[in-house]
């Protein structure tokens, strides 16, 4: 692993009301030429054909889901659109089109339902259905992968690759801290312009990070409803242990199910998390975690495993499982790194790669990837590239400390 020092890729902290924040990100982003209206244009036109989604619907499926983030958002959202001097629809646009639904089969009347699935939003549930061998499988959907490690002293780590839609790499990545007033101040790493997180670490040493989970119970009505990845970052702003989390997802809903990877100073955990249920597992000292994209309960049997496809959530939970038990992580972060950089682990889809040549070509590839140790509050990241290029193996790791 090579690291530089400062972080060669934009550093955002935004202090203050939610309004404030939002015109401050506004301007640095539109000064970046990401928040234009060309840049957006360019953006959205990228997505679009990805997510399924018509040009047309996606304002008012954003619309809809706006009224699902926490209160303060919309005016976080507000004054980016003031400082990038943009319509507050083109940013709400934005920032929805990676996770939109398909509004209807391209080319079908406005009204007629979708009859074609979103790879980018539906998880990852062909490797959690038992289907004959013959039956070809759907387009693949979010394949992330991660580790929580105890190290020599007892203290967890973590590593994970997230693995999404490589048009996301067009606006670069970056590391935004947000400093709300009363709530714990928070780094998110990922995509430059997102004010969502789905890797994350806060000033009380808790991190938390999000994989996508099959998930088909209906959404309950007793509780707050936060979609999913604003709901990390609520989450991250208003909790500092394990157990305050454990207490906070069992009070909110929602709009998906997750895997939650979660890890303080001194404890780890992953949460299954169906849109209103919970199963929380406990890492140990002298046996890791794995987390990809199914239950981590349930069990991998000789004939589940050889029914894998190449790069699913069953292959890649078992090559992490295997390498492992094989060599345990003992040069801290390195071996966290190139464990994700294993070519059965992380999402490379180039033509001429193993998985190009195994499954053909995808939209996913591993945009990036990153390596915490919340004792020392120090965040390692590594960018993937617009080529389909994965992050651990390619991109240049960069170390992120004192940030918050």
């Amino acid at each position: 692993m090579t690291t530089s020092r400062p972080p060669p890729l934009p550093v955002e902290v935004l202090q203050g009301p939610p309004g404030d924040q939002g015109l401050a990100h506004g301007r640095a982003l539109r000064d970046q030429s990401v928040l234009t209206p060309a840049g957006v244009a360019r953006y959205l036109g990228a997505c679009a054909p990805l997510t399924r989604t018509e040009p047309g619907d996606l304002i008012n499926l954003a619309t809809r889901w706006i009224a699902e983030l926490p209160p303060h958002i919309p005016d976080e959202i507000d004054g980016m659109a003031r400082g990038a001097r943009m319509p507050f629809d083109d940013v709400l646009a934005f920032l929805y089109a990676d996770i939109a639904k398909p509004s209807r089969t391209p080319g079908a009347a406005p009204g007629d339902d979708a009859r074609t699935l979103n790879p980018a939003a539906t998880g990852d549930e062909h490797d959690l259905i038992a289907r004959p061998r013959s039956t070809t499988p759907p387009p693949p959907g979010p394949m992330c992968s991660a580790v929580v490690h105890h190290d020599a002293h007892a203290s967890p780590w973590v590593a994970r690759n997230c693995d999404w839609l490589t048009a996301t790499l067009a606006r670069g990545t970056s590391a935004v801290v947000h400093r709300l007033p009363g709530r714990h101040p928070t780094l998110g790493v990922g995509i430059r312009g997102d004010i969502d997180v789905d890797t994350g670490l806060n000033a009380a040493g808790l991190w938390l990070h999000l994989h996508t989970l099959y998930a088909i119970a209906p959404i309950p009505a007793d509780r707050p409803r936060i979609s999913w990845l604003f709901w990390a970052r609520e989450a991250l702003e208003t909790c500092a242990t394990i157990d305050e989390l454990e207490a906070f997802i069992n009070a909110t809903a929602r709009d998906r199910g997750v895997l939650v990877v979660a890890a303080t100073p001194s404890k780890g955990a992953v949460f299954e998390c169906g849109r209103a249920t919970c199963t929380r597992h406990d890492a140990e000292p002298g046996r890791p975690l794995t987390a990809t994209n199914h239950s981590p309960a349930k069990h991998i049997d000789d004939d589940r495993r050889s029914r894998a496809r190449p790069g699913g959530s069953i292959a890649r939970a078992c090559r992490l499982r295997d390498a492992l038990a094989s060599h345990a992580p003992e040069h801290l972060p390195d071996d966290l790194a190139e464990l994700l950089a294993d070519p059965e682990i992380e999402m490379d889809r180039r033509p001429g790669s193993r998985l190009h040549a195994a499954t053909g070509p995808s939209p996913i590839s591993t945009i990036y990837s990153a390596v915490a140790s919340p004792r020392d509050r120090a965040v390692w990241f590594a960018q993937g590239s617009a080529d389909g290029a994965p992050a651990p193996s390619t991109g240049h790791w960069h170390q992120l400390n004192g940030l918050i």
